[in-house]
């Protein structure tokens, strides 16, 4: 991609943006006559940030929440490691550098309620080159770890350096771009982008750095699994572990960062306390007897029949379902792992496809709740509709000999029915499909008309929910000749087989966002990512034009330039036919009891669910829950 000449709109200074300017005068001579937006407090995506250096506080957070109480939740599976930054056992999920952390503060947060503006948190200003080559930071000097000592220039450029050398696989594969970091003064520093990297989105993501203390790791093995709780700077501290059953992590009461207007309202709970369970159904009997207090239910069986007891009714426990503004992408798929070859073959991978009666399952199984994912970008205006519009054409193209014919001829649809019985067209469909490939029906079973051989395959899954989902599945492949076998293994097993793709056919999510980010579009669909190990591309996609579309999508300089290179990149991957797309949830499903106050909740307001850090403790209500059951809390 050829630098920008000038500055785009999204990183011109934002209205407040001289706070903080006397203290990059060092940092800004460093940088030479380069051009650059000039330091700032915030940078977006496309426009410009919405809030201002001296907002009082994000409008959607409560500045008079109560601070105190416990939140008691719940989540599937186990742990055996804290430390987010290696590739080695299972990482307990809060400690997850990828997920909600509430130990580690990043250099910039995002806003809840914009399509993409991140505001800066451990750093005081933020300042971006005009061709994307660097993105500079000046630290706060009030930010501290948790044992008092500043956070520092040293722990970002030690972190940086450890993790770029030594670190997991996929902090290397989304920081590949980044060639460098350089100290620029006291409190100052800035990331150097390679040619490839100068864009919008990684000076976006690179804002998303979690420094690690230095001094802390100097007698430590910073690569190595530990039940330790690594030192934090966040506001909260890990206070409790039992390894694979119980996390509790408590509220940090000289938080550096408790005061700051971007902080204001958040971070509420005295204690979080996390329970572990194998199984689903033992953690839903725990939120019914109380032991836990909120989870969000993503099984829509268990939504529309395991919460059916009295206190729902009577109030005292809530059953809410929203529509959120974030968008998961493909929600659920079964993937093809087309590194083995029997699914190198498109045909299969189609026949397969339309062996899967989505409908019926939906009926049965899921209640109705669930749309059926007929994109990778669903919610998002990156979906394709219709045939390509000329723009897409424009992109597509080039790239005709490495795109499916049908993407310039049909627009992409899969079977649909009435839900009740076998869809006999679609059988037959993929039976002749099938038989294209040299897949043959001999003696009631399907074998390769050369050599005889039987085409059989096993799909390795973790989740009971997806061990039914599956079933009927199975059994329609029967009705074609095929020997499926269906494995379900312990989480451990599953971890580390997917991680070395291990497996024919599994179930996993494809998060593409209402934004891309670069580092997870790589790890999902890139070429670059198909033999790497512990990314996210499970299908083992590798096709030129799909990476040139994802260059197209990171390299979109306005929402509209996106949005034609995902639908582009939309059409190429459903007639590749690497999934077969399951069914995204119509709302999110929130169960909790009445103990607690939150923002508004929905599109509208956020973009997602503010929990736990944007909700509080009823002291008032929770007194209702335990007066009304009896109990004492």
């Amino acid at each position: 991609m050829n630098p920008a000449s000038s500055a785009p709109a999204g990183f011109r200074v934002a209205a407040a943006a001289a706070i903080g300017a006397l203290c990059c005068l060092g940092a800004a001579a460093a940088l030479g006559a380069q051009a650059s937006t000039g330091p700032t407090h915030a940078i977006a995506y496309f426009g410009e940030p919405r809030y201002a250096a001296d907002t009082p506080h994000f409008p959607y957070a409560n500045p008079n929440a109560p601070k105190g109480g416990e939140m008691r939740t719940w989540l599937s599976g186990t742990f055996n490691n804290l430390n987010p930054y290696v590739d080695k056992g299972r990482i307990e999920i809060y400690s997850d550098a990828a997920r909600l952390t509430l130990a580690f503060d990043g250099l910039m947060k995002a806003s809840e309620n914009e399509l993409s503006s991140v505001y800066c948190l451990l750093c005081e200003t933020v300042e971006v080159a005009d061709d994307y080559g660097w993105v500079a930071y000046t630290l706060r000097p009030e930010a501290h770890w948790h044992d008092g000592v500043p956070v520092t220039v040293d722990d970002v450029v030690w972190t940086f350096e450890t993790l770029k050398a030594e670190g997991a696989v996929s902090f290397r594969a989304a920081w590949r771009h980044v060639e460098g970091v350089e100290r620029l003064g006291e409190r100052s520093f800035r990331f150097l982008f390679g040619p490839g990297g100068r864009t919008r989105r990684a000076v976006m993501e690179a804002g998303g750095f979690r420094p690690m203390p230095k001094h802390y790791w100097r007698d430590r093995d910073f690569l190595a699994t530990t039940l330790d709780p690594p030192l934090g700077n966040g506001p909260y501290r890990v206070a409790e572990v039992d390894a694979g059953r119980r996390i509790v992590y408590e509220r940090v009461p000289d938080y550096w960062g408790r005061d700051l207007n971007w902080n204001r309202g958040h971070h509420n709970f005295d204690r979080i306390r996390v329970l572990y369970f194998r199984d689903m159904k033992a953690g839903i009997q725990a939120l019914r007897a109380r032991v836990v207090d909120y989870w969000r239910e993503q099984d829509e069986r268990e939504f529309a029949t395991s919460y059916d007891f009295a206190e729902v009714e009577s109030g005292l426990f809530n059953k809410e379902t929203y529509r959120m503004a974030t968008t998961y992408g493909m929600h659920w798929a079964v993937v093809f792992n087309t590194r083995r070859p029997l699914f190198q073959d498109i045909r299969v991978r189609e026949a397969l496809t339309l062996a899967y009666n989505f409908d019926w399952g939906n009926r049965t199984l899921q209640y109705g709740a669930l749309r059926r994912n007929t994109t990778y970008f669903m919610g998002s205006e990156m979906a394709a509709r219709g045939l390509p519009s000329p723009e897409e054409l424009a992109l597509l193209e080039p790239l005709r000999e490495h795109v499916p014919e049908r993407v310039f001829t049909h627009e992409f649809t899969l079977p649909v029915n009435d839900g009740f019985g076998r869809d006999r067209e679609a059988l037959l469909r993929a039976g002749e499909l099938l038989e294209e490939a040299g897949w043959v029906v001999r003696d009631f079973r399907r074998v390769n008309a050369g050599t005889g051989e039987p085409l059989e395959f096993e799909i390795t899954v973790r989740f009971r929910e997806h061990e039914r989902m599956l079933v009927p599945y199975v059994e329609n492949l029967k009705r074609l000749g095929i020997e499926a076998t269906l494995r379900r293994v312990e989480a451990n097993i599953y971890t580390n087989r997917a991680r070395r793709y291990d497996f024919d056919m599994t179930v996993q999510k494809i998060y593409t966002f209402r934004i891309p980010r670069p580092a997870g579009m790589r790890s999902y669909m890139h070429s670059q990512s198909a033999d790497l190990p512990d990314l996210g591309n499970y299908a083992g996609m590798s096709n030129p034009a799909v990476d040139a579309l994802i260059e197209k999508v990171i390299a979109a300089e306005t929402e509209e330039e996106m949005y034609i290179a995902g639908r582009a990149l939309d059409r190429v991957l459903l007639w590749s036919f690497y999934v077969i797309p399951e069914g995204a949830p119509k709302g999110r499903h929130l169960v909790y009891w009445d103990r607690f106050g939150h923002p508004p909740l929905g599109r509208e307001h956020l973009n997602w669910t503010g929990f736990p850090y944007l909700w509080w403790f009823d002291a008032e209500k929770s007194a209702r829950v335990d007066a009304a059951l009896g109990e004492t809390r």
